[in-house]
């Protein structure tokens, strides 16, 4: 229509301007290809909203009422309790705050989560949470949220054997094992004398299982969540699924063997994130990740997922990866998408991918910038509570292969960090393809022998980089990222390469866009992504490609007038660009 002719015109004149200014491409002729541009009054780069997601106040409305911020909080999952309060983070600046958030308690006092970082847990009033969150002596406050294990995922070669009891008396070696810690060409890297405890994070630990190490039931693991949900007890079967992947016992001739096959040689520590549903909440896995650091814990491995980005969480493991000397393993998550899951999305944290036995990304697998290894998550067969056995597919059972590896090549390393740990499992990760580092491998497969040759050759005394997660983390790599191609790359045949630079809102998880094609329907797609941040998608997309759809899922992105524009995102199809502009 009129309207929209004059706004794409208008636009097209502005981005000459905007060429010269911030040093675009200098031919804008994006439009020439028929790239339609959609729902742009609700585009969620429109960032007229409100202040950050995380930070103290609610500064929207001062009549007294629940801000339309905090409504909107509570709106995208709040963890409601049956009385109507719901919980909530906090972190205090000092005791008085402490003592103002525990009198806003259902309770009286809240539940301390972390001493050093003065963060607790409380049950409120959805009224008080409003003044809470502005009081001169609260730094933060952050609604609870709901995180769950991460689903089995359904794939063409996943032995569909759930609960089934393995009746001959051999121990199997399963495909993943092989394939992190090959026998050939040389010898199998066996574990080293100095024991590393590893803490699962999951739905628990189903001690006396007859091929997972037994745990002291006093000292090996902790549950937040009270006696009706003990950590020595997995109603599910995620969390012991993946602990017999790090630990199962090797060469009793039961079950399954592991990567730390040896059970005298590391420890244990369970740390019952989730509930025996499966689920859990914020609160619940920073409280197990703390006691998993207290306890003495070198390798956190977390096969989970859930609620958005959280800066009280990002804390936390800053803290135990700069101060603990921690090194924190987690599920890429099983979207088979762009987006970012999280805790694997933080950079202070290893997102793991899935590949299946033949080295192929697995297709649930998600793929972005903050993947940075890959293991076995397709029918991968490990333990199961009441003696049972079972092939699961999903980035949750790539994510304990990586952990194991990283106490299998720590064990002979006690002197190094966890940042060289870090770097040395990433430099030697074998990349199915030219090599490199890409969205969907990360720096390739794990490779144990590999990874504990290049510390035997280097000792630990090398300095590592800026900690940034990603194809971004290591400085030390033999071969460049492939994650950073040339302005405008080949695709193969007919295709044509699509490149979007985004900026991200307030709300970034509420942002998605699609490029949909009159023959095929949507051909590539993004959304999850964390809030005022930065991204770069590149893909290929097949050549009659040409509607883009960008998005606000809560509908209240919008244009500004046509005067006074700043760019949000940026298109470019081959060698031409296309600038978008959008309110700040």
């Amino acid at each position: 229509d009129r309207e929209s002719t004059y706004l794409s015109q208008y636009l097209l004149r502005r981005s000459f301007k905007s060429n010269k200014e911030h040093n675009v491409y200098p031919a804008l002729k994006l439009l020439h290809y028929g790239m339609k541009f959609l729902s742009l009054s609700t585009s969620a780069l429109a960032a007229a909203l409100l202040a950050g997601v995380t930070h103290a106040g609610f500064p929207d409305e001062g009549d007294g009422k629940v801000s339309r911020r905090l409504a909107r909080m509570l709106e995208k999952g709040a963890i409601r309790n049956s009385d109507g309060t719901v919980s909530v983070l906090v972190r205090y600046k000092d005791e008085e705050g402490h003592a103002v958030a525990d009198s806003l308690d259902r309770d009286g006092h809240g539940h301390v989560i972390s001493e050093r970082s003065r963060v607790e847990v409380i049950n409120a009033n959805v009224e008080d949470i409003e003044n809470l969150a502005k009081n001169p002596h609260i730094e933060m406050v952050e609604l609870d949220q709901e995180v769950h294990a991460l689903p089995n995922m359904r794939a063409n070669d996943v032995d569909a054997d759930k609960g089934r009891r393995r009746l001959q008396d051999v121990e199997e070696t399963p495909y993943g094992i092989n394939m992190v810690n090959p026998n050939s060409p040389t010898p199998r890297l066996q574990q080293g004398e100095n024991s590393i405890k590893i803490c699962v994070v999951d739905t628990g630990y189903d001690n006396g299982h007859e091929d997972l190490p037994t745990l002291v039931v006093e000292n090996d693991g902790y549950s937040p969540y009270g006696d009706d949900e003990l950590w020595n007890e997995d109603g599910h079967g995620h969390g012991s699924h993946c602990a017999g992947t790090i630990g199962a016992i090797g060469g009793n001739n039961v079950g399954v063997t592991s990567v730390n096959p040896i059970s005298e040689k590391f420890s244990f520590f369970i740390g019952k994130g989730l509930r025996n549903s499966g689920s859990g909440t914020t609160a619940g896995v920073m409280e197990a990740v703390q006691k998993c650091v207290d306890a003495g814990a070198k390798v956190v491995s977390m096969s989970l997922g859930g609620g958005g980005f959280s800066q009280l969480v990002y804390d936390q493991y800053e803290e135990h990866y700069n101060i603990d000397g921690v090194l924190i393993i987690a599920a890429a998550g099983n979207g088979g998408n762009s987006g970012y899951s999280y805790p694997a999305s933080y950079k202070y944290v290893m997102s793991v991918a899935a590949v299946d036995s033949n080295r192929n990304r697995a297709s649930f697998s998600q793929f972005n910038d903050q993947v940075e290894i890959a293991a076995p998550g397709v029918a991968v067969k490990s333990t199961l509570p009441g003696d049972q056995y079972a092939s699961w597919s999903g980035t949750s059972m790539a994510c304990p292969h990586v952990a194991g590896v990283a106490a299998l090549v720590w064990s002979h390393f006690p002197d190094c960090s966890n940042k060289q740990i870090r770097e040395a499992l990433i430099a030697t990760a074998e990349h199915p393809g030219a090599g490199g580092c890409d969205n969907e491998y990360g720096y390739g497969i794990v490779n144990a022998k590999a990874a504990h040759d290049y510390l035997l050759n280097r000792g630990c005394d090398f300095s590592v980089g800026e900690t940034l997660g990603g194809c971004n983390q290591c400085v030390e790599c033999t071969s460049a990222p492939t994650s950073s191609p040339t302005a405008f790359p080949g695709c193969p045949g007919n295709e044509k390469y699509f490149k979007l630079e985004l900026k991200t809102d307030n709300w970034g998880s509420e942002t998605s866009w699609k490029v949909t094609s009159p023959t095929s329907g949507e051909v590539t797609a993004g959304g999850g992504y964390q809030s005022s941040t930065t991204y770069t998608e590149k893909r290929c997309i097949q050549s009659d490609a040409c509607t883009f759809e960008i998005s606000d899922s809560y509908g209240d992105g919008k244009l500004i007038e046509l005067n006074s524009f700043v760019y949000m995102y940026k298109l470019f199809l081959n060698s031409f660009a296309y600038v978008s502009v959008c309110i700040t």
